[in-house]
């Protein structure tokens, strides 16, 4: 079982994905809060983009948590959860879609996060752009869901993972209103009581900024 230090924090959608990663292939984690609004020295030290979150595990560091993922599943020691699937199975390339989805999903929520901060930027074409982006990875992530591209009901995978998380940040802050997304609904209270999802969980409040 590796003992794993994950850079980043709490209620950073891709962070979440990397811990989650840690606890469903069964290794020790330990979460090390930094942002680069708080301290962009040490994060620019671990991490050139200046991204979170970070993985160092002995002499290997790697700086995005789909590479983290995969990391993490081939580790001689890891121990998987009995659910969860590989992305090379035979919805691979649908699944491979999805995941892509949903990294523009958190992608696009990142930019508007960052155009709306004070003094906002309210009227510019790249906002727009971006909140067209989104609402359409949402429905589309949707309509796919609603017609199988999440694979397998009782397994649980990278594509599972990322749609959660980002949607949790959506639905966190207020942005969107997750009834509106049957599909993703009702993938979300699939695994509402999944380990790795419960304690990996940032709180969000309206207005919060900060942290991915």
């Amino acid at each position: 079982m590796a003992n794993l230090k994950i850079f980043g924090t709490p209620t950073s959608p891709p962070t979440r994905i990397a811990r989650v990663a840690g606890i469903e292939f069964g290794h020790n984690l330990e979460l090390c809060e930094l942002a680069w609004r708080v301290s962009s020295d040490e994060l620019f030290d671990l991490n050139p983009a200046g991204r979170v979150p970070v993985l160092v595990h002995e002499d290997v560091t790697l700086w995005d948590s789909r590479q983290i993922w995969s990391y993490l599943e081939t580790l001689d020691d890891s121990n998987p959860h009995e659910s969860v699937r590989k992305l090379d199975g035979a919805h691979r390339w649908r699944e491979a879609n999805m995941v892509t989805l949903g990294y523009e999903l958190m992608s696009a929520m990142m930019v508007l996060r960052g155009m709306e901060e004070q003094p906002a930027i309210s009227d510019h074409p790249y906002l727009h752009r971006n909140i067209e982006r989104r609402d359409r990875c949402l429905r589309t992530l949707d309509e796919k869901s609603s017609s199988g591209w999440l694979v397998e009901p009782t397994t649980f995978g990278l594509a599972d993972a990322v749609m959660i998380c980002a949607t949790d940040a959506l639905v966190g802050r207020e942005v969107i209103d997750i009834n509106q997304y049957p599909a993703l609904s009702g993938i979300r209270m699939r695994y509402s009581t999944r380990k790795s999802l419960v304690e990996t969980l940032g709180e969000y409040y309206p207005g919060q900024r900060g942290g991915v």
